[in-house]
């Protein structure tokens, strides 16, 4: 009897011992031996070109980090304002056995945007690489700094062009509703329905650029937004478009397209209706003369659309009432005075102002897309 328990016990603990051993031999120990190194800049000052956006402007070389264990590793290059890179910003990631990378034009210049550089005012663009181990980034070991003088462009923004069920125009891209621009900023007022989906083209037409999310399961080349209101989320089964998942209404619009920021706000008109009885202009317009109490009646085409015509001056003033007295319903150019051809509520708009030379003209209001027109006829 005490054979066997001796046995038992024995047993017992070289088992023990040799599962100790198994997670042992299983523990690999990985250990950077040394890092990127810089090799080569292409070139030592750059002027970058808005006129060929897509020509060849850097090459950045490295000669590859080494670890302790055979293993795959990724180079995440980086550049900066300053030597010490205390605001990097990622300008690629690269990773297998690559050992250089190249940038165009409009690369190099949306880069220089992102770390603050100045346009057209030559200043200094530090550049480093980075190895690293894995998606999380472990084992980070960094290059020498360089460095290239970099004269950037003014950068262009962006044209957003709205399309899909949940807009106005449907999917028809011919007719997808372009959103005012006003430097990195572009924005409306305009309806959108309960649950249906929507995208932004970059022109009147479905091959381009395509703007979306950027979330996983949105195809690569629509990935665009970075961040973007609680309303607004990905279709389930869809790759290209957005789904507005709000209530049914008139809403302000709102992208920052400024680089590495990249977002869309929607929120809630003050006027979230688009259709009413009537509505009216008041101004110097058709012997208006700013009176609220004689405001004009528009006619209704319908479905949120109103029109009036009538000869104008060259100092034409005016702004759109729904109601013949200064109250909530106030519509005029989006954002202040001007004529920019889209309206904004009242908060948000000034007067629509017109240069006419006394023939006559059809002013045409459309509070369902947030736009007007004023057309000679």
């Amino acid at each position: 009897m005490k054979n066997n328990i001796f046995k038992h016990i024995f047993l017992a603990v070289t088992l023990i011992l040799g599962l100790i051993s198994c997670d042992n031999r299983e523990i690999i120990t990985i250990d950077n031996v040394s890092s990127p190194i810089v090799m080569d800049l292409s070139a030592n000052s750059l002027v970058l070109d808005k006129n060929f956006p897509g020509n060849p402007a850097l090459t950045v070389t490295w000669q590859s980090a080494a670890y302790s264990v055979p293993t795959e590793i990724s180079y995440r290059i980086e550049i900066a304002v300053d030597k010490d890179f205390a605001k990097p910003y990622t300008l690629a990631t690269v990773a297998g056995s690559q050992r250089a990378a190249a940038f165009t034009m409009l690369q190099m210049n949306d880069a220089a945007a992102a770390i603050g550089l100045v346009p057209n005012v030559s200043a200094k663009m530090f550049m480093r690489v980075i190895s690293f181990l894995g998606s999380g980034h472990s084992l980070a070991a960094t290059s020498n700094v360089t460095s290239l003088m970099v004269t950037p462009y003014v950068l262009t923004y962006p044209d957003f062009y709205l399309v899909g069920g949940a807009t106005y125009v449907g999917w028809t891209p011919e007719k997808a509703q372009i959103l005012y621009k006003k430097e990195n900023l572009s924005y409306i007022y305009t309806n959108l329905q309960s649950g249906e989906n929507f995208r932004f083209l970059g022109q009147l037409a479905w091959d381009g650029k395509n703007y979306a999310l950027n979330t996983p399961g949105t195809k690569a080349g629509n990935q665009y937004f970075k961040q973007w209101s609680d309303v607004l989320t990905k279709p389930d089964g869809d790759e290209e478009n957005i789904k507005f998942t709000g209530a049914t209404g008139v809403y302000k619009i709102t992208i920052n397209a400024t680089l590495g920021v990249q977002t869309i706000e929607l929120k809630q008109s003050p006027i979230a209706t688009y259709d009413f009885p009537e509505i009216y202009l008041v101004g110097n317009i058709a012997g208006n003369g700013w009176n609220e109490t004689n405001a004009i009646p528009m006619t209704t085409i319908g479905d949120g659309v109103y029109e009036f015509t009538s000869t104008l001056a060259g100092d034409t003033e005016f702004k759109i009432l729904g109601q013949k007295s200064w109250g909530n319903l106030d519509w005029g150019n989006i954002s202040g005075d001007g004529n920019t051809g889209f309206v904004g509520p009242k908060g948000d708009n000034g007067n629509i102002k017109f240069a006419g030379d006394g023939s006559s003209y059809k002013i045409t209001v459309n509070l369902k897309a947030g736009t007007y027109k004023i057309i000679k006829i």
